[in-house]
């Protein structure tokens, strides 16, 4: 076993054998495009921060922020991983109006080394303010395939973008929960799924950021091709339709299992495509990575 493979297991504590859990199938429909009327949130704007985790279990976390006169309209992470150095992205929030901060904490089974970690935010100039719905759920050290976190919007709104967080999981060589999927359920939900690990008690949260100002941002959707070995990367892009470019992205493995999936180190925008990038970990049966991408 290479050391992505036995750091994998570890985490999970070597209990996919006696555990008996079908792969949960998360749809990367969100409900489709929206057909309200047009209305035009402005050219999205970028801007990034960084943060280092250096050794074994050390955390970072980056808070990006949007320029005077924008507001955030999604965010999204990219944590470089490799065989040595394994980001667990355990957190990608909004941060009031205007800001967007992600969290990492590295798994380091080898020499000391380091991660470093780059938050994105997207801001558009004519963005409404959105209000933030969340919901969180206990998680107990039963190694399985979930629980879900469903956030979801007063009615008569829609999910703008969303997030995740949790507190940081690994305890080492174990972890208490894995970030499987993030993204929208329908047009006015958000989705967080985990894998439960044996390290102990948790929780798990997920938010939908809310508003009614404007439609449903259309959802793009992308996979990678299906990946059957451990530690090789699976790279996912969801393109928008022409005319239309991603602020807000999400991320899903529904096929992964407690001996095949992947730990997500980058889910951000690229170009006019939202792009997920993740190493994988254990072998067959071999799987894909997807990608959706929420374009206005």
């Amino acid at each position: 076993m290479n050391r992505v493979l036995t750091a994998g297991f570890a985490v999970l504590a070597l209990s996919a054998a006696a555990v008996q859990a079908a792969p949960a199938k998360t749809p990367l429909q969100g409900g489709g495009p929206s057909h309200g009327p047009s209305h035009s949130p402005g050219t999205a704007v970028e801007g990034s921060a960084t943060a280092q985790a250096s050794g074994d279990g050390a955390t970072a976390s980056a808070t990006a922020t949007c320029p005077s006169g924008t507001k955030a309209a999604g965010g999204g992470f990219d944590a470089p991983s490799s065989n040595d150095a394994v980001a667990i992205v355990y957190e990608s929030v909004k941060v009031r109006q205007r800001g967007w901060r992600a969290s990492v904490q590295l798994l380091d089974p080898g020499d000391p080394t380091s991660v470093t970690l780059t938050t994105y935010v997207y801001c558009r100039a004519h963005f409404p303010a959105t209000k933030s719905s969340s919901q969180t759920v206990p998680t107990d050290g039963q190694v399985q395939l979930g629980p879900t976190a469903s956030a979801s919007c007063p009615s008569g709104q829609v999910a703008a973008a969303g997030g995740f967080h949790m507190p940081p999981p690994l305890v080492s060589p174990t972890v208490t929960d894995l970030f499987f999927d993030s993204l929208r359920s329908d047009v006015s939900g958000w989705d967080a799924r985990v894998v439960t690990g044996p390290a102990g008690a948790s929780s798990v949260t997920s938010e939908a950021y809310c508003t009614k100002a404007i439609p449903a941002p259309v959802e793009a959707a992308g996979a990678s091709a299906p990946v059957g070995l451990d530690g090789v990367d699976g790279t996912a892009t969801a393109s928008c339709p022409a005319g239309l470019t991603p602020a807000a992205g999400g991320f899903a493995q529904p096929d992964g299992s407690l001996v095949s999936f992947f730990f997500v180190h980058s889910s951000r925008r690229v170009g006019d495509s939202w792009q997920v990038q993740g190493l994988h970990t254990g072998g067959e049966p071999a799987m894909a990575l997807h990608a959706a991408g929420y374009c206005a």
